[in-house]
C-alpha cells in the first residue's frame, strides 16, 4: 500500500471514525450535540515539499520519498482530534512556548522519549492531537531512508517504522 492509498483510505472512512467518535462521547456523559461539534474534516491543498523543518529552526531534514508523498496528498489536515500540520505549521509550532516546554519536560521527565534521545536537529513535528495535553506525534530522523514516527498520546508511546507503518496503524492495519 502507497502512502497516498493509506490516506485515501483514511479519508474515506470519516463518516465511520465519526460515527465511532460520537459513540464514544455519549458513552462518557456528552450529548450528541456536543459530541458533534468536534467533528470535522479539512483537507487543504497538498504542495511539493523538498524539506522538512526540524525542532531547530536553522536545521532542516531532506524530505523522504514518504513524507514528500505526504505533503503531495495534503498540505494542512484537520480530522477528528487531530492535526496533520502543514510544512509551515511545523516551523510555526515548534517556536510556541506551549511546546518549547513539552519537549523540555520530555527530555527532563521520560528517560528513553524522542526529545530525551535526539537533539532538536533529529526530530520534526508531524501532528497534534492535543497542544494543552502534550500530545504530538513526531518524525525521528535516525535512519537514513525513511524517519521513524514515534507518538505520544497521554502517558503512551507508540513507534513505527515509518510514516506508512504510522497510517496502516491509523486505518486499524
Amino acid at each position: 500500500m502507497s502512502v497516498k492509498e493509506a490516506l485515501d483510505k483514511y479519508k474515506n472512512s470519516f463518516d465511520s471514525r465519526a460515527q465511532a467518535f460520537v459513540e464514544e462521547c455519549l458513552s462518557c456523559g456528552m450529548t450528541e450535540e456536543e459530541a458533534k461539534s468536534d467533528i470535522q474534516q479539512r483537507i487543504l491543498p497538498g504542495s511539493v515539499v523538498d524539506r522538512v523543518p526540524t525542532l531547530d529552526a536553522a536545521v532542516y531534514q531532506a524530505a523522504s520519498p514518504l513524507l514528500k508523498e505526504r505533503f503531495l496528498y495534503a498540505g494542512s489536515w484537520q480530522d477528528i482530534g487531530e492535526t496533520f500540520i502543514s510544512v509551515n505549521e511545523m516551523a510555526e509550532l515548534v517556536d510556541k512556548p506551549h511546546f518549547r516546554n513539552w519537549v523540555a519536560s520530555m527530555r527532563d521527565d521520560w528517560e528513553g522519549s524522542a526529545p530525551a534521545m535526539y537533539p532538536d536537529s533529529r526530530l520534526s513535528l508531524l501532528s497534534v492531537m492535543s497542544q494543552d495535553e502534550g500530545d504530538y506525534t513526531l518524525a525521528v530522523w535516525n535512519n537514513p531512508a525513511e524517519p521513524e514516527i514515534w507518538r505520544y498520546s497521554g502517558q503512551s508511546e507508540h513507534k513505527f517504522k515509518d510514516l506508512l507503518a504510522w497510517f496502516n496503524w491509523l486505518n486499524g492495519n
